[in-house]
């Protein structure tokens, strides 16, 4: 019976010149996904300050294009991933480089941290309030990749009774069987309904949104969030990461509810005549909001 995962000499070169392009690619995209979430921040702050005049509306606009930069960024990455973690369950090989989690690679935690978050910059925020939840989000991505790239902290934790190396081997093992390609996906699906989500809301302008995905649910983009966290919860568990992800769907569960109230105020008999009809978070025949 063959090793599924042999070690490094018999590894494919095709599979080691795969990953040089790809550190390459990966590096050049991060690169540009740090300068899109310094953009993020800086429009973020100066929307909260300038008047309501065409600069606030320039601002906004550009906050939306860095955040269709940073989900299309994101999308591209998962790909690129599941990719990587598809070819070595076709091929069966794996490099012992591959079964070492990445340390010191602080370039990379930077700009994954400014793809992740790039794309929250679609989600509308009413309230300046509406920032702290969103801030959970970004601890949570900050906590993850810091640990990805730079310290596996919860590497070092759990190794203590099994041995590192052991434990580094298994883990990346379950990463490119499961993790990769099973989280990938799942973060996949929460970017495509903060986008949609983000379509029908730039549509709608200063109008209730119910058409396209606010069709089916009242909150995507906020179940879309939960969603991205879950998936990388899914493709690198971390002790922070399941700490905070329950704390996580909390209290977008919460803004939901805040949320909710401002538009009833807002259009009345139109808003409670639309819940009435659209679930909160769970499409029809699952559950209802």
């Amino acid at each position: 019976m063959r090793r599924p995962f042999p070690a490094a000499s018999t590894t494919a070169s095709t599979c080691e010149l795969w990953d040089s392009t790809n550190a390459r690619t990966s590096q050049t995209f991060f690169m540009v996904g740090i300068l899109g979430g310094a953009g993020v921040s800086l429009c973020s702050a100066t929307d909260a300050v300038l008047p309501c005049y065409g600069m606030r509306a320039g601002m906004r606009h550009f906050r939306t294009v860095i955040g269709l930069v940073g989900a299309a960024l994101a999308a591209a990455f998962l790909s690129i991933g599941a990719a990587h973690s598809l070819t070595i369950l076709a091929t069966g090989k794996v490099s012992e480089t591959e079964l070492v989690i990445d340390r010191g690679r602080w370039e990379l935690v930077a700009g994954s941290i400014a793809v992740f978050l790039a794309f929250v910059a679609l989600i509308p925020v009413r309230l300046r309030r509406d920032w702290r939840t969103h801030g959970i989000y970004g601890a949570f991505v900050v906590s993850l990749f810091a640990e990805m790239f730079g310290f596996p902290l919860t590497a070092y934790l759990l190794s203590a009774a099994l041995g590192l190396k052991f434990f580094e081997q298994q883990f990346m093992l379950y990463m490119y069987q499961i993790g990769m390609p099973l989280g990938s996906l799942i973060t996949f699906f929460g970017v495509l309904p903060i986008i949609l989500g983000w379509r029908e809301v730039y549509r709608s302008a200063d109008q209730l949104a119910t058409g396209g995905i606010y069709g089916y649910l009242r909150h995507p983009q906020y179940l879309g969030i939960i969603f991205v966290a879950a998936g990388w919860l899914v493709h690198w568990p971390t002790i922070p990461g399941l700490m905070m992800w329950p704390i996580l769907v909390v209290l977008y569960y919460r803004l939901s509810l805040q949320e909710e109230k401002r538009l009833a105020e807002k259009f009345g008999h139109e808003f409670w005549a639309y819940a009435e009809r659209t679930p909160r978070f769970l499409p029809s025949g699952l559950r209802r909001g």
